[in-house]
């Protein structure tokens, strides 16, 4: 998955492919390519290595900021997919016609289900919040519309390409 990271103040772009053995990632940041083994070991502390280091530290949303601490210091960043980057800074003009299908872009977990079959939702209104590589992202309605299925409950596991719900 790609994503535009700003970290204290300064843009990069970042891609994240998880792999088959649970906990791993292929990371490429700017010219950069490694993988990485990520641990959860707390609530909100994570272990990852890189090659033979190894980095502990503890994650914290502060409103859209997304608050790192390690032994280094405090580095704060925001994080986000592509496709929302593109439609955030007015690029993705097209309007939606018909049914849209939201599908998972990745493996997760279905945290919570925030609407149900029948509900009106407004165009970036949260639908789901699901659980990816140890963060949560909240998938939102592209446009203005009637919730007409939902195909996961909370606690479900997903599968990149699966379908969860659809807005007419």
């Amino acid at each position: 998955m790609r994503y535009h990271a700003t970290i204290e103040g300064t843009e990069h772009e970042l891609e994240i492919e998880e792999l088959p053995l649970a906990g791993t990632y292929r990371i490429e940041f700017g010219e950069r390519r490694f993988e990485a083994d990520l641990r959860q070991v707390g609530p909100a502390s994570f272990s990852i290595i890189v090659g033979e280091r190894s980095f502990d530290f503890d994650v914290v949303r502060d409103g859209e900021e997304i608050v790192v601490a390690s032994r280094t210091g405090v580095t704060r960043m925001t994080l986000e997919d592509a496709t929302r980057r593109l439609m955030r800074a007015g690029r993705h003009k097209q309007e939606f016609a018909g049914p849209v299908q939201l599908r998972a872009l990745m493996p997760g977990r279905v945290v919570s289900v925030l609407v149900k079959p029948g509900d009106v939702v407004e165009a970036n209104q949260g639908v789901l919040v699901v659980e990816a590589m140890k963060m949560e992202n909240e998938i939102k309605s592209p446009k203005v519309g009637k919730v007409v299925e939902v195909k996961v409950v909370a606690g479900q596991t997903v599968e990149k390409g699966e379908l969860m719900a659809v807005i007419e």
